[in-house]
């Protein structure tokens, strides 16, 4: 009897479809995924359903929108009738290792269900420098590795002791394998090893030890005259994210065109690390004989804006640069080098990988296969999306830094929550405190058509109902580990 396929699914946590030269010609050169699309099929048109990490991994990891798990804005709760993609494999006989990004899909909220190892890096790592740091480097080789890199190349924000453990675990498994990692080498802070950034900025200067960049901040240098140095490395680190891009939807220069020209090119620098990095993940699949029994699912939870529409990096708004996401699929039976162009939402993958894994697919899900075949040949779940969904949960915002520097009316667009429908054509938003907006897609103008908003409006409603989800509680308590990867990432201020 034939194995059943593993499953990797790597999420690239805030990449952008734009980012990738598999996607636009004018993204940094991305050889490895290249590589990876001509092997399989590309999505050309596949959309998130959230635009920051808890509500689109609730989704990818249900199969349903947010609204009908409650699993919404940045601090919701796995409800615990909600059945997750890892129970399910696991149930079906694979392990299953899950590798999560940010804190915010980690344990606390719940999405380490079904998982038989939830590898949580930032629990996992002690803080350094410190004296459990000290004792880790002793007796953790991973954690020795990484300083090892830490030392001689830079920071690369754990990429490679994630990978170094996803195939620790394939090589150990002695049954089919469901393996789940998000690498945040592409989110905030936007700092990779050299000699990634130089290339793209030679006006950046840093230590020729890189260990001196972590514990002397100074060493590191950005000479141009038409950039604010202390501007410029505030915003790349994203430490205070949403007071940043609160203050730049406010006056819209609060970071000029020259920093965000080279935020975007720190963001390449990051790209191409990262693509580097999955090169070598590839490379070991291919030579360990894994690969041609091995599907490979590589998407993103979310974009990140760099001024468009005024605003800065994710998580409040709706707009394509942060919907729009890669969707790359290879293995057994799917077609090598498509190119599809037919609308997608991330919680099409729940089916889809149950269609590919030969396992049925739980009944209460939203999405459907994307490829006809296997366990839903034959069923309407295969036919093609005329639309994608995706929404914001309603916050609340009072806390962050810059409240008392801008309007209540840029306050509110940041707290309103929001619903959309997109299709080929136009996307109308709905938000919780009554307004709406209707644009077209292809030119991106607001539009004033009520027959088509009307439409999609019926559309929407039917599809993650009138209420918006309110968000959780802020104030909870986490562990020293989650509370400071949640301030590394921006979340916490």
């Amino acid at each position: 009897m034939t194995s059943p396929p593993n499953v990797l699914l790597v999420i690239c946590d805030t990449l952008r479809v734009d980012a990738l030269s598999c996607y636009a010609e004018d993204a940094p050169p991305t050889p490895n995924l290249d590589r990876l699309a001509a092997e399989g099929t590309t999505f050309e048109n596949a959309f998130a359903v959230g635009s920051w990490t808890p509500p689109s991994h609730g989704a990818l990891f249900t199969g349903r929108y947010p609204s009908e798990t409650g699993f919404a804005g940045a601090w919701p709760t796995l409800p615990a009738d909600e059945r997750v993609m890892a129970e399910h494999f696991g149930e079906a006989g694979y392990a299953t290792i899950g590798i999560p990004g940010p804190s915010k899909m980690g344990s606390p909220v719940g999405l380490d269900r079904g998982f038989d190892e939830y590898y949580e890096v930032y629990e996992e790592m002690a803080e350094r420098p410190s004296l459990p740091y000290l004792r880790q480097l002793l007796t953790d080789g991973f954690v020795r590795r990484d300083f090892v890199r830490l030392a001689a190349r830079g920071n690369d924000y754990y990429t490679r002791i994630k990978i170094e453990k996803l195939q620790r675990f394939v090589s150990e498994a002695d049954a089919p394998w469901f393996a789940m990692a998000n690498l945040t080498t592409v989110h905030a802070p936007y700092w990779v090893p050299k000699p990634y950034m130089r290339e793209e900025t030679p006006e950046l200067h840093r230590p020729f030890c890189p260990l001196l960049e972590e514990f002397l901040p100074s060493t590191v240098r950005f000479d141009r005259d038409d950039v604010r140095p202390e501007q410029l490395f505030a915003a790349a680190d994203g430490a205070s994210a949403t007071s940043v891009a609160m203050r730049q939807y406010e006056t819209g220069d609060y970071l000029t065109d020259a920093e965000l020209s080279v935020l975007r090119a720190w963001y390449r620098a990051c790209v191409r690390y990262l693509d580097a990095q999955l090169g070598d993940l590839l490379d070991w699949l291919d030579e360990t004989g894994r690969r041609e029994e091995t599907h490979v699912v590589l998407t993103s939870d979310h974009g990140e804006c760099f001024g468009e529409h005024g605003t800065m990096y994710h998580g409040y708004f709706l707009h394509d640069e942060l919907l729009h996401v890669p969707l790359l699929v290879s293995g057994p039976e799917v077609p090598d080098g498509e190119r599809r162009s037919d609308l997608v939402s991330l919680v099409d993958l729940f089916d889809t990988v149950c269609d590919l894994s030969g396992i049925a697919a739980p009944d209460a899900t939203s999405g459907r296969a994307l490829f006809a075949g296997g366990a839903d040949d034959g069923d309407e779940s295969t036919d093609e999306r005329n639309a994608v969904f995706a929404e914001t949960a309603v916050v609340d915002e009072r806390d962050r830094e810059a409240v008392s520097e801008v309007s209540t009316e840029t306050l509110a667009a940041f707290e309103r929550g929001k619903k959309s429908i997109r299709t080929v054509t136009h996307r109308l938003e709905l938000r919780s405190d009554g307004s709406e907006q209707l644009h077209d897609v292809r030119t991106g103008a607001e539009v004033d058509d009520s027959e088509v908003a009307d439409a999609l409006r019926e559309q929407l409603v039917e599809t993650l109902g009138e209420e918006f989800v309110v968000d959780g509680e802020r104030e909870r308590e986490y562990s020293a580990g989650v509370e400071r990867n949640l301030r590394e990432l921006g979340y916490l201020e």
